[in-house]
């Protein structure tokens, strides 16, 4: 029996991929420039686990404030980095007037992946009910990378990485390459 084209695609893909996170939290963030210990960021934890037992590797973290400047500047630090293939963003992504981080990335996609949002919220849903559609989860590739933009909380993390991130990772890898 003939695979399927995206099967193919899968298996051309790379294999050790690296992740590279960006936590947005104005308040994680203020703490760290008070000289603060902020609360321990339990999405990036999980998410920097999942990658790493997947055979890939957590390159870089960023943390910054609910601010586009910090934002897009982080983003493009990590973008020119050769050990990133794929960005994820955690938080700013629901409609309270901080949550900035939507409307600052999409304008740098180069093409959205907009099935990205809809499969998150459609999996979020049967986790968390209607409150799924608050958020604008999204993706885009930029400069040959895949950008992914999730809500800031734990259970965002693993559900995206584990059920989407990191089972096409390899496969839109290899396409947009």
């Amino acid at each position: 029996m003939k695979e399927h084209p995206h099967e193919e695609h899968r298996k051309r893909g790379p294999r050790h991929i690296g992740f590279a996170f960006i936590t947005i939290s104005t308040s994680r963030a203020l703490a760290v420039k008070r000289g603060e210990t902020p609360l321990p960021d339990e999405s990036y934890r999980i998410a920097r686990e999942l990658v790493e037992k997947n055979g890939h590797r957590a390159s870089a973290y960023r943390l910054v404030a609910d601010d586009p400047l910090e934002i897009v500047n982080a983003l493009a630090d990590l973008l020119r980095r050769e050990d990133v293939d794929i960005v994820v963003t955690m938080g700013g992504t629901g409609p309270a007037p901080s949550d900035v981080t939507v409307a600052t990335l999409r304008p740098l996609f180069e093409k959205e992946l907009e099935g990205f949002g809809c499969i998150f919220r459609m999996l979020s849903y049967g986790e968390i009910g209607s409150a799924a559609f608050l958020s604008n989860a999204t993706a885009g590739i930029v400069g040959g990378k895949v950008v992914f933009v999730l809500p800031g909380s734990p259970g965002a993390a693993r559900l995206a990485l584990e059920k989407i991130i990191l089972p096409e990772a390899g496969h839109i890898l290899g396409l947009i390459r």
